[in-house]
């Protein structure tokens, strides 16, 4: 619940009289996605709703399965909060050492969830946190990049479109890794939908177009064979 009322107030302005895109708007990088992106939130809102619901059935309260996921999704929710804060604030290298603590917590939980076997497990639980994770994996890599542009290095500069393009690979990479380590489709599903974003977004940067498009195409590939190959 915390969660979602800290980005109802991100989301309203009311934090710092401002809106979380509008902290990004003020700087510009190669690999800024499209607005549309960000509507991945809603499907990951309501598959933690699901999770929380699932975990607090009496069936579940002993069950060691879900008491080794509380605590780091807790610390995950706190870190979220953080993270908002220090958004709106502009303490960006905050916002970076924030970031990957909640990359850090969904990293734990994918693994822990990775041994999901049944069909409501996937649905409430597994799904839901790769899905989470594999989002916040790309907001990590733009996220990182605002705070570099924020510290003096020129978006438009060819460096920012090399590192750009070289940032969108090793997402690709990390998502097929994770996607075969972790069983986790809906890692890479979340990458490609943000990858598909940011070409979007930069339809004019060739370079960051092609990288973008090989992503997708590697990232579908590893999502649907795996699928087919579990079956």
């Amino acid at each position: 619940m915390s969660v979602i009322v800290f980005n109802y107030l991100a989301a309203t302005g009311t934090l710092n009289d401002t809106d979380t895109g509008a902290v990004s708007d003020k700087y510009p990088v190669q690999i800024t996605p499209a607005g549309y992106a960000f509507s991945i939130w809603s499907l990951i809102y309501v598959g933690l709703l699901a999770f929380t619901i699932y975990q607090a059935l009496p069936s579940r309260k002993d069950d060691e399965f879900f008491a080794k996921l509380r605590v780091p999704f807790i610390l995950n929710s706190l870190l979220n909060c953080a993270w908002l804060v220090a958004w709106h604030y502009e303490f960006l290298a905050l916002t970076v050492v924030l970031m990957f603590g909640i990359l850090t917590t969904l990293l734990f939980i994918s693994i822990r969830v990775s041994t999901a076997d049944t069909v409501s497990q996937v649905l409430a639980v597994r799904a839901p946190f790769n899905l989470y994770f594999g989002w916040i994996t790309v907001a990590s890599i733009v996220n990182v990049s605002i705070f570099l542009t924020s510290a003096g290095l020129d978006p438009g500069s060819g460096f920012g479109t090399y590192a750009g393009t070289l940032l969108i690979l090793v997402a690709a990479a990390l998502g097929t890794f994770v996607r075969f380590r972790l069983n986790a489709f809906a890692y890479a599903m979340a990458i490609a939908w943000g990858v598909t974003a940011i070409a979007i977004e930069q339809s004019g940067n060739t370079p960051i177009v092609v990288a973008a498009a090989v992503a997708v195409v590697v990232l579908l590939f590893a999502a649907l064979w795996g699928l087919v190959k579990d079956r």
